[in-house]
């Protein structure tokens, strides 16, 4: 697989550290989404510290109305496994470049990138830094504790929830919740009444946990 990308990659700086986004859009979105989020959390930070990133588009596209998915909303959980294991073989290959060494790893996603983040820290569980999964589909097959076991002992999650998220099925965000709060290294936040959607409040709360 080859991973097509927008991307921004600067010199560490005293706001953005050195810090790399990976960032990973929403179903039937493309890689401008994430770019329009990351942008408005670092808005206050200065010209040269503008953090770097990666913003993937997923291989699938929609037809007829357009937009990408990383897997099929009907796929099956050796499917989705599938297609989330190559986008991160293909990913871990890129970032054998001399360009990221040195640098914390941070996955951000939404939604179905969200999952997909998540999926990545379970194949390589000590590679990033942090994982920050909004709103994310949480179709995990294995049981908790297979789960919580394969997501290693460094990775920091944030974790964020809208309560009028009728998107993701209540099981699921509850599910996403134990099992991520089990680790001890997950930060999560809920925000009354948004949807399946980003809120002022959740980027004004990235921004403090991230620069």
């Amino acid at each position: 697989m080859k991973l097509n990308a927008v991307m921004q990659v600067e010199e560490p700086a005293p706001g953005a550290g050195d810090r790399v986004f990976l960032m990973f859009h929403g179903y039937g979105n493309s890689e401008k989404e994430m770019v329009s989020i990351l942008d408005a959390v670092a808005e206050p930070l200065p010209a040269d510290a503008k953090p770097s990133y990666f913003s993937f588009q997923a291989p699938f596209r929609r037809p007829y109305i357009g937009g990408y998915s990383w897997y099929s909303k009907k796929s099956d959980g050796l499917t989705r496994r599938a297609a989330c294991d190559e986008v991160g073989n293909a990913l871990v290959s890129l970032l054998e470049s001399p360009l990221f060494a040195g640098r914390r790893l941070t996955l951000m996603g939404f939604s179905q990138g969200a999952f997909l983040s998540y999926r990545l820290v379970q194949q390589w569980p000590d590679l990033f830094d942090t994982a920050v999964l909004l709103s994310p589909s949480f179709k995990e097959d294995e049981d908790d504790s297979s789960a919580i076991a394969g997501l290693g002992s460094t990775t920091k999650f944030i974790l964020a929830y809208g309560t009028a998220d009728t998107q993701i099925p209540a099981e699921d965000q509850a599910r996403c919740r134990r099992v991520l709060s089990a680790t001890g290294r997950c930060t999560e936040l809920t925000y009354e009444g948004m949807g399946h959607a980003v809120c002022k409040d959740e980027i004004e709360d990235l921004r403090r946990l991230l620069f």
